[in-house]
């Protein structure tokens, strides 16, 4: 999921600094919460100790560049992904992977770029399936979307060209209760929703949805009983949840905050599957709305609203959401050029209730 409304590839300068995207705050086996972040040459890593944080630590990531994408399966490895140049100046994709909470990185390992360019030409999008293999897809040169999952017994299967073109530059991609991954395309007029047969096999087409969709927020979340909905905004601003697998078209939910980008979460809420959505208002604030998962009555969603809540960390924010080994929700946003900010659940009734947002330390 990006963290800034969709851009053109000739907007960015691959030396230029993108967004944070994908789960950047993630919780390890023994529940400590871990939020990576992108430095100069360097990974920004704070890691949860006791009601505190503790870091920066340094991550030596030498010549790689933002956009820094982070994924986490079900063994709680945590991934990162950026990008740098080679010496004939062609883009490239790195990847290293962080085994245990607070543990160096293996090292970061090149993984090619599809349609070998001189320019990034798209966020990447990251998913690990329920093996442990992390997969990656990219808008492509020829704006389409290419794909790249490791495999079982290590290195990487090859691109996989899916086509397409006039492909935005967000995508989103969850895993499913079965353990495969679910990525879904949109362009300007439909949503393309692709799909495995089996644990590592190649993408295809299981459907298109023909649906005009509004730039920016576009977020993908498995339910409880394991099944995808995708979230997306119209071109009027309104958010909507499409689960296909649930044999149900997309239904509007609410007007979207504001213009930030759309990060969603799941959470009990007295005993009930809920998703927590959360997105930067156009003032800066960050908004919440709880909405009932998998709702046979009106629907996912109905009557929710948002609550606006204020760091005072400006515009520009990438914004996570994370459960903690408490069972809350713990909020963070990271302002551009500057340090996390934390919020953690509070006791509300209705829903989750957030306290003051404070830096890590």
């Amino acid at each position: 999921m990006a963290t800034a409304p969709a851009t053109t590839p000739s907007d960015r300068d691959p030396r230029d600094p993108a967004p944070l995207l994908g789960t950047w705050l993630t919780r390890g086996r023994e529940g400590l919460l871990t939020a990576c972040t992108p430095g100069e040459d360097a990974v920004r890593r704070w890691t949860q100790k006791g009601n505190g944080w503790k870091g920066p630590d340094l991550l030596p990531a030498p010549g790689v560049r933002a956009p820094l994408t982070v994924a986490q399966g079900a063994d709680n490895y945590i991934h990162l992904l950026g990008t740098r140049l080679t010496p004939a100046g062609q883009v490239e994709l790195v990847h290293a992977v962080q085994l245990q909470t607070g543990r160096p990185l293996l090292g970061w390992t090149a993984l090619g770029y599809p349609n070998k360019t001189d320019r990034r030409t798209g966020d990447p999008v990251a998913a690990v399936d329920g093996e442990g293999r992390l997969c990656v897809a990219l808008r492509n040169r020829g704006s389409g979307v290419s794909v790249r999952c490791q495999q079982t017994r290590g290195g990487w299967a090859r691109w996989q060209d899916l086509g397409g073109v006039g492909t935005r530059d967000t995508l989103a991609a969850a895993v499913d209760g079965t353990g495969l991954v679910e990525l879904f395309v949109p362009d300007a007029t439909s949503i393309g929703r692709y799909t495995q047969e089996k644990p590592g096999a190649a993408f295809a087409l299981a459907e298109r949805l023909e649906t005009a969709v509004g730039s920016g927020s576009f977020a993908a979340l498995a339910s409880a009983d394991g099944t995808v909905s995708l979230f997306f905004p119209d071109e009027e601003g309104m958010i909507h949840v499409w689960a296909p697998h649930r044999g149900q078209d997309p239904r509007p939910l609410l007007k979207a905050a504001g213009p930030g980008p759309l990060v969603p979460a799941r959470l009990l809420v007295d005993g009930r599957d809920c998703t927590v959505l959360a997105q930067e208002t156009g003032g800066g604030e960050v908004a919440f709305a709880v909405l009932p998962s998998e709702d046979e009555g009106e629907g996912e969603g109905a009557g929710a609203g948002w609550t606006p809540t204020a760091p005072g960390a400006g515009r520009g924010l990438a914004l996570a959401l994370r459960e903690h080994r408490d069972g809350g929700l713990v909020a963070m946003a990271l302002p551009p050029g500057g340090e996390p900010l934390a919020a953690r659940q509070t006791t509300g009734e209705g829903g989750p209730a957030f306290g003051r947002w404070e830096p890590l330390g």
